[in-house]
């Protein structure tokens, strides 16, 4: 279990300090690629939303906040669970890549 914790930090650090670091245009001009943490401010807008923009090649969503034992609690800060499933495909039909650690959560 403790390793498992190591990696899920060593994990979301890597993402959070090389992917989703602070983007300007000529950042994302250059690369051509912007990723985004989805899911932990209510006014974001809902993930479909974000995808719609054209903004983001890649949406991560990994906030759990209760873990272990079986028991599991996704944090997405207010937004709904249902219809979820439905715009994590709507991403994904439009080539963004949506990554999540906990996606068996969100589908049926």
């Amino acid at each position: 279990m403790t390793t498992l914790l190591v990696l899920g930090a060593v994990f979301i650090f890597a993402t959070t300090t090389f992917l989703a670091s602070p983007a300007s245009d000529d950042l994302v001009n250059q690369t051509g690629q912007l990723t985004v943490f989805w899911g932990q401010h209510k006014d974001e807008g809902s993930l479909r939303e974000a995808c719609d923009t054209g903004v983001y090649t890649m949406v991560i969503m990994s906030f759990l906040d209760v873990y272990g034992s079986g028991q599991y609690n996704l944090n997405i800060s207010g937004h709904p669970i249902t219809g979820m499933g439905d715009d994590i495909k709507h991403c994904q039909s439009k080539g963004v890549l949506f990554l999540s650690k906990f996606l068996f959560l969100l589908l049926p």
